[in-house]
């Protein structure tokens, strides 16, 4: 408040001296992935399952939102990536009698196991089926075949043909019809602009989910954006999908392959998710085929930074029905730094067996809630540092910044620290040093040291038991 012209009191108000901390934006995250609508390379905030499915209409995006909100809770920040390879439909074995033949065509949306099941005998306009879109956990209520021989199965960009034998019966009560489709792409020129949209958006979040399977080579055009992002002072880290068991690979060939062909690959801000499980989708309550990276990131957008996504304590992972691939029975992929679910003996559900990040040996950040406490801790110091920019500071006879000048800046941004990191539990201590000996005068540059001690992890415990004899024990006199 500016001085009255005559005589009074007046009062200036203080802002800033509680040291109240900005929202938090660390379990906050930013996924990327096609749909079927809406504005693409557009950073919007989503809160509900309705709001997804009408700002995006359907699509991997779309079905990893309800996921991530149903685990997680809001919000969660979306961009619609161009799909500019689309989706295709593969016909499988039909087991079949009828005279008829059922074919699949279209652009589908999403990643199905279609079959289609003959459930009353005949021609067209006579015969009626189901079909489910899970490989057979839910079927749809029993449909006319129509006399036009096609249907379009809704919400899939799938549409199915009908055609009638030369003489019999065309289709036969139990003849089965199967396809597999896969869903809509993003190139990697996609994914690197979605990733340009999401870095030049003010809005702040803790880590990106790229839908979708990941190579090494789009882990590397990643890992540089994130690297990218640290530049521009924004402290995240990415979550990607490795790819599927392909047709023809074993379970441990499948193993076998993805540990070669990660190899090279290493990045102390991507973490890779291996492994697809049966997830229930919030949105239709259907049993999919999913990469177990949506209810990983679902996880971590739940639980507090410092916490590994398989505390036992927090429960299983809710969503999962069946793991495709259980680390308790086939170990390989955790130790060659890939995030996996297993089982555990004597509990029920599944769980995360550890937050990988695939750092490369000697790193710091191999686990996720490493990352995630050092992300924040870059965040709270940079900004409590941001307060002393182009501020003026006494210099003592020797050159030096002046001692409680010094104490104050220190004790300030410790302050914060310990606000974000220690009151919470996310770390153990924090200390803050800046350089007595910086040469202000000449540089204008003070140096200064921040030091986190993290939380430690019980990742092992050895139990030693056995039966003990009161009788034989020496008592201690």
């Amino acid at each position: 408040m500016p001085r009255p012209p005559i005589p009074d009191v007046f009062v200036t108000v203080q802002d800033g001296a509680l040291g109240i901390l900005p929202p938090p934006s660390e379990n906050v995250h930013l996924k990327v992935g096609v749909a079927t609508r809406g504005d693409v390379n557009v950073v919007t905030p989503v809160s509900t399952l309705q709001q997804a499915k009408d700002l995006f209409g359907g699509g991997p995006l779309v079905e990893s939102l309800a996921v991530a909100l149903a685990i997680g809770g809001p919000p969660v920040f979306a961009i619609r990536g161009n799909a500019s390879v689309a989706g295709s439909i593969t016909a499988g074995d039909a087991i079949r009698t009828g005279t008829g033949n059922i074919t699949a065509s279209g652009a589908p949306v999403d990643s199905y196991d279609l079959r289609v099941r003959i459930t009353t005998s005949g021609g067209l306009g006579a015969a009626r089926f189901q079909y489910t879109l899970d490989g057979g956990d839910t079927y749809s209520p029993e449909v006319l075949v129509p006399s036009s021989g096609t249907y379009t199965v809704e919400d899939t960009g799938v549409t199915l043909t009908f055609t009638e034998g030369p003489s019999g019966t065309s289709f036969v009560a139990g003849d089965e019809y199967r396809f597999r489709t896969t869903a809509p792409a993003m190139t990697t020129t996609d994914l690197v602009a979605a990733l340009d949209a999401a870095l030049a958006d003010p809005r702040e979040w803790g880590f990106v989910h790229v839908v979708g399977t990941a190579t090494p080579a789009v882990a590397a055009a990643v890992a540089t954006k994130m690297a990218e992002a640290e530049t521009r002072y924004r402290f995240a880290f990415a979550v990607l999908e490795a790819r599927d068991v392909a047709p023809n690979e074993t379970p441990a060939q499948w193993m076998a392959n993805l540990v070669s062909e990660w190899s090279a690959f290493a990045s102390t801000r991507v973490g890779v998710v291996a492994g697809f499980g049966e997830v229930i989708s919030p949105i239709t309550g259907r049993l999919h085929r999913r990469p177990l990276a949506w209810p990983f990131a679902g996880r971590l957008q739940r639980i507090p930074v410092h916490e590994h996504p398989g505390r036992v304590i927090s429960g299983p992972v809710p969503g999962i029905t069946l793991l495709y691939h259980d680390e308790q029975a086939s170990t390989g992929l955790d130790s060659q730094g890939f995030t996996t679910f297993r089982t555990i003996i004597g509990y029920r559900g599944f769980y995360v067996t550890n937050g990988r990040i695939m750092a490369p040996p000697g790193s710091d950040f191999q686990f996720v809630e490493l990352r995630r406490v050092m992300d924040l801790a870059c965040r709270i110091a940079r900004n409590a540092a941001l307060r002393f920019l182009n501020e003026a500071v006494r210099i003592d006879p020797a050159g030096n910044i002046l001692e409680a000048d010094a104490q104050a800046i220190e004790r300030y941004v410790e302050g914060q620290l310990e606000a974000a990191l220690i009151v919470p539990g996310h770390a153990s201590g924090v200390a803050v040093r800046i350089d007595r000996e910086s040469n202000l005068l000449s540089t204008r540059t003070a140096r200064i040291t921040v030091r986190v001690r993290p939380l430690g992890y019980l990742s092992w415990i050895e139990a030693d038991i056995g039966f003990v004899n009161p009788k034989l024990v020496v008592q201690a006199a």
